[in-house]
């Protein structure tokens, strides 16, 4: 059957399905139908119909964004939702939604527990105590001891009998271990528990918006689902029923370093047993609510099982393949694999792999750069693309979430429907037919559960996951590394045991396993085999299909007999390719490939991304081993300085030429389909089935191969036969495109479209010049415990300049962070100090913020501190020199704010605490206050924050549980959720209290604020300490806002605003008299004026004349030319010094000018968020075939010819067609370049998300005039 007429279809009008389906956060401010429908608008503009809707703070502030608003499924949040939904089909848009289970501040699990005790799920502890004699081992509070043994120094290992819940042990020297459970997360086991789960999210979807199911709702996401329970309250009795014995007394191999087979079996049966009752309660009525209703959900899972890594895998799932093989669309982000999730996809009938990318990229990767990063999870299998992602809001430039927003922001929008459409093409012809390939991938799960202890891999278990991975490879987007088969030009597909089992053996050694077949099978270090796998792999041996095994044989088989296992053994990983069994089709590219069979017809697409050209692999050196298996938190802080120090490098394909040679495939023609242009091109194919695939549309070509095909579109360029540089001069016409009319990036005061901007100077010091950086000075001293005191800088309204804080939260939230010093890296006792004078025209107080306790001078004097948590008091009664010693009580990094205040009550944030007594993992502590009502407010509502599991309750009725939810526990990440008390409370005495649970050696913390109540976590808690250490911004955990210590920073957030409440100091690192200083910078070519935000008087010297600036504006006598400077003489007269002389950027005005090819930086606009319209004149001779090359550009292009448009290119080559449409004689060029917002926001916002080279755009050059044949 032809499948050309379906292909054909799906190139040349690819479904809304297919394009890109961002992520779209509804976060960082109030939102609206009318201005979502505006988004719509303007993402449909750019090829993009779909969309998934998440909510970054759901039900509170997270990750140091302010609340969503309206909190998700409330029925303000379902109403808006419905009526998006309308807006949507009315547009041709659909809208996917977002489940909340995983990633997720919503705490709807904690919700369910607080009404339903029982929802609570399980974990087993083990509590390890050595004795010399005599030992009773008890569990926490709370805790059931289910079972104990003592390890003896000979090694023996013997039973510990349980009396009155304890071990007592009276044999002499021992290790005593007591296994114990307790209650940890929700019970994903029971299926009581995850119906009303479900019922609460997707019920309430149901009923409120479930009329679009189908319609303008295309779907749902899921994102990091947490890790299933380690223990329940019916697992001892379900495992006897599944296995046939008792495992408590069994309990020791989960942590004991025992390969023997029984342990080995113990640790398979206890892990496949979670992945069952993880079935039973969640997974499969979870695969068949979306079933019923026709939907599909896509995922990305939780680390490291997005990876693909098999440890990563059962640690977290029990059984991550066989759990997930009902979601519709498997996949995962751009730092996971596309392989596994493709072939999961492949193995259960699912059309669609989802691959959400590319977060933490930078606010200036361009769109050639972004398609190929996505070039090789297509080649793996991907075929849904979810860019991560589009923000609703981006308040001020100062709100992102592991930038970039592809979004109509960026500058290159206009042209991101070549790219879209490129998208759509691609994901629906690589959609259709069935995957070819001979080689399957054995992902060894049962060896890994069998030696994987509940304390992490045992050898076997190491050695099979590292073959596993050294074969299929690593496709994290930053540590990518090619397997050993990819390289090998092997494609393979991935499997589990399960599925290995339930395939069909075909003669002539064929496994089928969905619509696909295979003819090898390879077992990467494989040490235990489940028997049914087995035995069907004995009948594909015995049909003459091979199985080949690495470095081992399979030594136990489980669940049945296994008595000969004659398979292919080899070596290492290195002699896989070597023994592979291949099928009739075989492709021979030295290009990386995947083939794809519709019908009669075969695709193949080609990526340019390997190690000959694309962004060179890998990005970064995290370190040892793979940054999941590392066991350490993720650095993020070390991710962006890498980044920014170092960035990527991007080699573009340029006229590389894949050479193909396809057998197998007889009396076919080729042709190219370029994804990006919409043409075919005809392919000579040589009788040995050879021929050569140009990359001329980016980094993926697609091939087709057919008996018959449609007829070309296109005549490919022939070889060039003259060619001729067009000099110029060029004139260029510099333009912003950034619109403000939301406040999003910049001040909502600065409305409309924002000026060409200026944020980089140099200051004049002595005979040299410094760099600095618009509003930024140097305002105090610090000295880092050696006693030499150095200038620090920060922004009276901006803070800290690139605030490292915003590493663990992504980026900046909507806020200027409250503290403005920094010591990034002290030891614990070590003594830093701050030194700056203040001037007072009254007494006042001084507040100081800081992780550590403090010391304060003020003219030599120590001053009273008030306070033992992070916020101390000490009264100023007049102005002079501030000295605030500083010594650290933990090694890590201090921060500090101070501000001289008038109102100490209203200035106040609350301070976190902690249980006065020892850290126990697992144990229970309660932290209370107790307060007096007058009478009963009509709302009692509370801000509870916690760094782990963390009840709420009043008055001894239990209303809120948080905290213990998270996809990755060992992640301090800190949650809050507000409650209201007020059914509760009662006149007079109430007590509230904080039941906090320790999940780490860290212990836990927690907070509390309330406006309505007047109360605040602080002094007065009992059972409770002050905890210095805020891990985030102080505002974040309060109700409500307090007047910021910068009053500045209200331009931001104007709910911050001082009130009289901080006094406006200016600090001033050296007082003195009046001083003159000098501010330098280049202008852009045809400047004509310039804004100068500043109070300070200044003159300007341009091109050697004097010229006065009036009313803060400097008007240039005529147009600058490129590179052409001014300097300010700026006379200054308080503690304001280089980039703090002025109060925010200059703003430029340009006409068009002469203006040379070459980086944007270098002419004064580094940052230009917008494009340059470059134009020249040239003489040509109408007849021949021309093309016009652009060279080298960084950026998207328009290209117009006498006023005609002739393309429109967002990746190399940079080459149009413009035979048609020249004249003969004198012709004008126009190209326009837009570039990225990275240059904009590396400046103007505190983002670490713009990478090294990512500020450069511009055409580049050399353009010349080709005559081909």
């Amino acid at each position: 059957m032809s499948g050309i007429p379906e292909l054909l279809a799906r190139f040349t009008d690819p479904a809304p399905e297919y394009g890109p389906l961002p992520i779209w956060w509804w976060s960082g401010a109030k939102v609206t139908r009318e201005r979502l429908r505006e988004q719509m608008e303007k993402l449909v503009a750019g090829g993009v119909r779909q969309a998934v809707v998440l909510c970054l703070a759901p039900t509170g502030p997270m990750f140091g964004s302010v609340a969503d608003d309206p909190a998700f499924l409330t029925p303000e949040w379902i109403e808006l939702f419905d009526g998006a939904c309308a807006d949507a089909e009315e547009l041709g848009f659909t809208l996917w939604l977002y489940d909340q289970i995983g990633f997720s501040g919503a705490n709807f699990q904690g919700r369910l527990i607080s009404a339903n005790p029982g929802f609570s799920g399980q974990a087993l502890y083990h509590t390890v105590a050595e004795t010399s004699a005599e030992l009773a081992v008890s569990p926490p509070e709370g805790h059931e001891a289910l079972a104990a043994y003592a390890i003896l120094p000979s090694g023996e290992r013997t039973a510990v009998p349980l009396a009155g819940g304890a071990a007592q042990w009276a044999g002499g020297p021992a290790r005593v271990v007591l296994v114990h459970s307790g209650a940890s997360g929700f019970d994903y086991f029971s299926t009581k528990a995850c119906a009303a789960l479900l019922d609460t999210v997707h019920g309430t979807l149901e009923r409120g918006v479930g009329h679009w199911f189908g319609r303008s709702i295309g779907g749902f996401f899921q994102d990091e689902l947490p890790a299933m329970p380690t223990w329940g309250s019916d697992f001892a009795s379900t495992f006897a029923d599944a296995y046939g014995y008792d495992i408590i007394p069994m309990l020791w191999a989960l942590w004991e370093d025992d390969a023997s087979p029984e342990a080995v079996r113990v640790r398979r049966d206890y892990h496949a047993h979670r992945a069952s009752l993880a079935r039973r309660g969640f997974f499969d009525q979870h695969d068949e609510w979306y079933r019923s209703r026709g939907l599909i959900c896509g995922f990305d899972q939780a680390t490291p099982a997005r990876e693909g890594d098999p440890a990563g895998g059962v640690r977290l799932y029990g059984d991550y393949l066989d759990t997930h093989s009902g979601y519709g669309a498997p996949g995962s982000d751009h730092w996971g694999d596309a392989k596994v999730h493709s072939s999961l996809a492949h193995a259960n009938g699912h059309g669609r792999t989802w691959i959400e990318a590319f977060h933490s990229s930078g606010w200036g990767g361009t769109l050639q750069e972004t398609y190929d990063w996505l070039a090789p999870f297509l080649r793996r299998g991907a075929n849904l693309y979810d860019p991560h992602a589009v923000y609703y809001s981006t308040v001020g430039g100062w709100w992102e979430w592991a930038p970039p927003s592809t979004c109509w922001r960026q500058p290159y929008w206009p042209s991101y429907h070549v790219f879209s459409t490129a998208v759509s093409r691609l994901c629906s012809v690589l959609t259709a037919g069935q995957h070819v390939c001979d080689v399957v991938l054995l992902s060894p799960t049962s060896t890994v559960q069998g030696h994987l202890t509940l304390d992490g891999p045992l050898p076997a278990a190491h050695e099979a996951n590292e073959a596993f991975l050294a074969l299929n490879g690593v496709g994290t987007w930053f540590a990518e590394k090619r397997g050993v088969l990819e390289k090998a030009g092997i494609d393979h597909d991935v499997f589990d045991e399960a599925t290995i089992a339930s395939a069909s053996v075909l003669p002539g050694g064929r496994l089928r396993v969905g619509e696909e077949e295979f003819r090898t099978v390879v077992l990467p270090a494989v040490h235990t085999l489940h028997a049914a796998a087995a035995h069907r792999l004995l009948d594909f041996i015995a049909e003459g299909g091979r199985v080949v095994c690495v470095g081992r044989v399979p030594e136990l088989f489980l669940d049945g007999v296994v008595d000969e296992f004659p398979v292919t053994l080899v070596d290492s990983v290195d002699d896989v390719p070597a023994a592979i069994h291949s099928g009739p089709v075989r492709v021979s590219a030295d290009a990386p490939y995947l083939l794809r069979r519709v019908g009669d017809a075969y695709v193949l697409a080609l990526t340019a991304h390997d190690d000959v050209s694309g962004t060179a692999a890998p990005m970064l050196d995290l370190g040892e081993g793979y940054w999941w298996s590392n066991g350490v938190e993720f650095d993020w802080q070390g991710y962006n300085e890498q980044l920014r120090t170092r960035g990527y490098s991007f080699r573009a394909p340029g006229d590389r030429v894949a050479h193909v040679q396809i057998s197998g495939v007889s009396g076919v023609r080729a042709q190219s389909w370029a994804p990006g242009r919409g043409t075919r091109t005809e392919l000579a194919i040589g009788p040995d089935g050879s021929f050569e695939v140009p990359f001329d549309d980016g980094s993926v070509a697609l091939v087709v191969l057919s008996p018959s095909l449609p007829p070309a579109t296109a005549v490919p360029f022939g070889a060039v036969e003259s060619a001729v540089e067009i000099t110029g001069p060029w004139t260029g016409l510099a333009k912003s495109t950034l619109d403000n009319s939301r406040g999003d990036l910049a001040a909502p005061s600065r409305t409309g479209v924002l000026p060409i901007e200026i944020w980089q100077l140099s200051h004049g010091v002595e005979d040299s010049w410094e760099p600095v950086v618009a509003s930024y000075g140097p305002f105090a001293s610090v000295h880092d415990g050696d006693g030499v005191w150095r200038p620090v800088e920060w922004s009276l309204a901006r803070g800290i300049r690139k605030d490292p804080l915003h590493s663990d939260t992504l980026g900046p939230k909507g806020q200027v962070p409250e503290e403005f010093l920094d010591w990034r890296n002290v030891r614990a006792g070590q003594t830093v100090a701050v030194r700056t004078h203040v001037a007072l025209a009254e007494a006042a107080h001084l507040v100081v913020g800081a992780t550590a306790p403090r010391r304060v001078l003020l003219n030599g004097v120590e001053l009273p501190v008030s306070g033992e948590g992070h916020q101390t008091v000490s009264p100023l009664a007049s102005g002079g020199e501030l000295i605030i010693e500083l010594t650290a009580t933990q090694s890590g990094p201090l921060r500090a704010s101070f501000a001289v205040v008038t109102d100490v009550a209203a200035y106040l944030r609350p301070e976190w605490i902690r249980p006065d007594s020892p850290v126990v993992i697992g144990a229970t502590h309660d932290m209370s206050l107790s307060f007096q009502l007058e009478a009963v407010p009509a709302s009692g509502s509370v801000l509870v924050g916690s760094d782990g599991a963390c009840s709420v309750l009043i008055n001894g009725v239990e209303v809120g549980r948080q905290g213990d939810f998270n996809p990755y526990p060992e992640h301090r990440e800190i949650r809050l959720h507000t409650y209201d008390l007020a059914a509760h409370l009662r006149v007079g005495s109430n007590t509230v209290v904080l039941r906090v649970t320790h999940q780490s050696t860290h212990g836990t913390a927690a907070t509390l604020d309330s406006a309505s109540l007047g109360i605040r976590s602080g002094p007065g808690w009992t059972s409770a300490v002050q905890r210095r250490d805020h891990r985030r911004d102080p505002r974040f955990v309060c109700a409500y806002p307090r007047p910021h210590p910068l009053p500045g920073a209200s331009w931001l957030d104007p709910a911050v605003s001082s009130s009289g409440v901080v006094v406006p100091v200016i600090p001033d690192i050296a007082p003195g008299p009046p001083r003159t200083e000098k501010l330098r910078f280049t202008v852009p070519p045809g400047t004509v004026s310039v804004r100068i935000p500043s109070t300070l008087d200044m003159y300007a010297v341009f091109d050697s004349q004097e010229i006065k600036v009036e009313d803060g504006v400097l008007r240039l006598p005529s147009p600058a030319r490129a590179g052409a400077s001014v300097t300010l003489f700026v006379s200054a007269v308080d503690g304001r010094r280089g980039g703090a002389l002025l109060d925010g950027p200059l703003e430029v005005s340009v006409v068009e000018a002469e203006f040379p090819l070459g980086d944007w930086a270098t002419l004064g606009l580094r940052n230009l968020g917008g494009e340059v319209r470059y134009r020249t004149t040239f003489t040509a001779s109408a007849s021949g075939r021309r093309v016009l090359d652009l060279g080298s550009v960084r950026g998207a292009v328009s290209v117009e010819v006498n006023g005609s448009p002739a393309g429109e290119l967002v990746w190399g080559p940079w080459r149009v067609d413009v035979s048609e449409l020249l004249v003969e004689g004198e012709n004008v060029v126009e190209v326009v370049v837009r570039g990225t917002l990275a240059g904009y926001l590396d400046d103007a916002s505190p983002t670490s998300g713009v990478y090294a080279g990512q500020v450069r755009s511009g055409l580049f050059g050399p353009v010349r005039l080709l005559s081909v044949g």
